[in-house]
């Protein structure tokens, strides 16, 4: 299998004729809003909106506080795409389709991504309403997007991550938190398959394991992502925070909840992402 696929294509296709070609504003970049953040969309100057089932070969979002559309505009006079919501590995889809949205992306220009999602926290450092800068990933998820593609010449794609979440544009963005007055952690991220959450004994595994945060999605699209040559950046909102000791029963109603409390914070983050993108 290659990357894109031909479904990819045809998901571009349409997206290229629905904005009348890409002249006015190509999509250089990218923002991926995770569950309950559609309100840390950035302001856009003009945007067209598409929702995931008016466009062939993309299922529709069934997980509740995911839009499932795309906006097409601009921001501060770049072109850009912003997704409410995402497509995940625990609704059923393959992994050639939970990456979907990043290979068209990659076909329409877009050569920098911001990927954000709700997670849990396991640093007893960090809050509900913390956000953490994804410094690196552990994937726990059983699954690679990689397995079975080949590169052009027919190889398995053997792919370096050791720069998967670049540091030169996370340093950036640090720096320009501060100066905004953001608290912005810096963690890593753990992926797990879900639909359940994490047994007691699992947190504190993940804990011991080098685990800031945990969630179920942001990191198979940044493998792919990173293998198509788009730059990643990844950004987890803390939506609740576990007590190893004894976790609290958690419901997904509870964790839209605390994401929506943090949206303002994140929107000032992104916007400040979009604007240091060259």
């Amino acid at each position: 299998m290659l990357l894109p696929t031909e479904e990819a294509r045809r998901a571009a296709g349409f997206l290229e004729r629905k904005m009348g070609g890409w002249e006015a504003f190509p999509p250089q970049a990218a923002v991926v809003l995770g569950s309950g953040l559609a309100e840390a969309c950035p302001p856009m100057e003009s945007f067209v909106e598409v929702p995931f089932s008016e466009i062939p070969g993309w299922p529709a979002s069934s997980v509740p506080g995911h839009r499932g559309s795309i906006r097409l505009g601009s921001f501060g006079g770049k072109g850009v795409w912003v997704q409410f919501g995402r497509l995940h590995y625990y609704e059923g889809h393959d992994m050639t389709t939970v990456t979907l949205a990043v290979q068209v992306m990659h076909l329409v220009g877009v050569r920098r991504v911001l990927l954000t999602n709700a997670a849990g926290g396991l640093n007893p450092l960090y809050v509900q309403g913390s956000i953490m800068l994804v410094r690196d990933h552990i994937n726990l998820m059983g699954e690679n997007p990689l397995r079975g593609v080949r590169d052009p010449s027919g190889r398995p794609v053997f792919l370096d991550l050791s720069d998967l979440y670049r540091r030169e544009t996370a340093d950036r963005l640090v720096q320009e938190s501060a100066a905004r007055g953001i608290e912005l952690h810096e963690g890593v991220l753990v992926a797990m398959a879900g639909p359940t959450y994490e047994t007691p004994a699992e947190l504190r595994f993940l804990r011991v394991v080098g685990g800031d945060a945990v969630s179920m999605s942001l990191v198979p699209e940044a493998i792919v992502a990173h293998y198509l040559g788009m730059e990643v950046t990844g950004i987890s909102v803390i939506t609740n925070v576990w007590d190893l000791r004894r976790p609290l029963p958690l419901s997904h109603a509870e964790v839209l909840e605390a994401a929506s409390s943090a949206s303002r914070l994140l929107r000032e983050l992104i916007s400040a992402w979009l604007e240091i993108s060259p």
